[in-house]
């Protein structure tokens, strides 16, 4: 397996809306290739296209399947604060003919999901793809990179204060944000209502929404503060019941999505292994 290259990729994105970008191969597969003809990456939340770890995955990706298209799906910052579903899904409306344009006779499709962002972007895409098609989006194998998680108020914390702004602002903008997580959390235990992430959370096990027959990549870090350890061991404990066949890669030091650079070599050589066990 080739070493991690953070680099900036050498190949260009079709821009199909503000969130999802299209990689076309200029060669197409031999007949009896068994890589994925369609790599559907759903990035985490505000990750910047320069993202050392985002053109990690892409060169990754195009090293091991040189031949495989890539689709990739942002998730922007308003997403987590003002957006509405209806909002998100709005620029998702490419998704169905971008996937479905994938010309290979026998479409493999392999799906990574990066944090929360990306798991909301998955379960958004396959509420669109239900409802277009009136069938399940049919996937050969699915990674779930620290994913899903229902955070604390602490977890969330940790996850949007990174992205503030510095000075006085950073004050303004932490007790808008501080009074938000106040009436989620009122909401949430308080009262019962749960929030869209604790709602994602099920959909992503869901068999009218999400490909059953799909085998699944765990990817979690105990080091993570931003999405705990233990959502992920649920889910892929839930799985499991339901008959998924799961694999998991556990990291003890590593901070939130940095795994696939900082122990890039076992994480892609994992990666590797587990497509070669999911044809």
């Amino acid at each position: 397996m080739a070493t991690p290259t953070p680099g900036q990729p050498n190949f260009e994105f079709q821009k199909l809306s503000k969130t999802v970008f299209l990689f076309t191969p200029p060669t197409t597969p031999p007949a009896n290739s068994t890589d994925p003809t369609t790599i559907l990456i759903c990035q985490w939340m505000g990750i910047s296209p320069k993202s050392r770890s985002l053109n990690t995955a892409y060169n990754q990706y195009r090293s091991l399947y040189p031949n495989s298209r890539i689709l990739s799906v942002r998730s922007l910052p308003e997403y987590f604060s003002t957006a509405t579903a209806s909002t998100r899904r709005a620029s998702l409306k490419q998704i169905i003919s971008a996937i479905d344009s994938d010309p290979a006779p026998e479409k493999r499709l392999l799906v990574h999901l990066f944090s929360n962002g990306g798991s909301l972007s998955f379960s958004d895409i396959s509420e669109i793809y239900k409802q277009g098609t009136g069938h399940v989006l049919r996937a050969k194998a699915i990674i779930f990179d620290s994913c899903p998680g229902r955070p604390t108020v602490a977890e969330g914390w940790a996850a949007i204060s990174t992205g503030l702004p510095k000075g006085i602002l950073w004050y303004l903008a932490a007790a808008g944000i501080l009074l938000m997580f106040g009436v989620i959390a009122i909401g949430r235990y308080g009262l019962g209502i749960p929030t869209f992430l604790d709602r994602v959370f099920p959909k992503l096990n869901d068999w009218e929404l999400v490909d059953r027959r799909a085998k699944r990549l765990y990817i979690w870090s105990d080091a993570d503060k931003v999405v705990a350890a233990r959502d992920c061991r649920e889910h892929a404990r839930l799985a499991k019941l339901e008959g998924v066949k799961v694999s998991t890669l556990e990291e003890t030091e590593t901070a939130h999505m940095t795994a696939l650079v900082k122990d890039g070599e076992r994480y892609w050589s994992t990666v590797e292994k587990f497509w070669e066990g999911s044809k």
